[in-house]
């Protein structure tokens, strides 16, 4: 699992967006 700054997280569908903490692109 990434580390980084959760910016979004949908419960509901289980699924969200993290900034990560290096700040390199996904």
């Amino acid at each position: 699992m990434n580390e980084g700054t959760v910016k979004f997280f949908n419960d509901s569908k289980g699924f969200g967006f993290i900034t990560p903490s290096d700040n390199s692109e996904d």
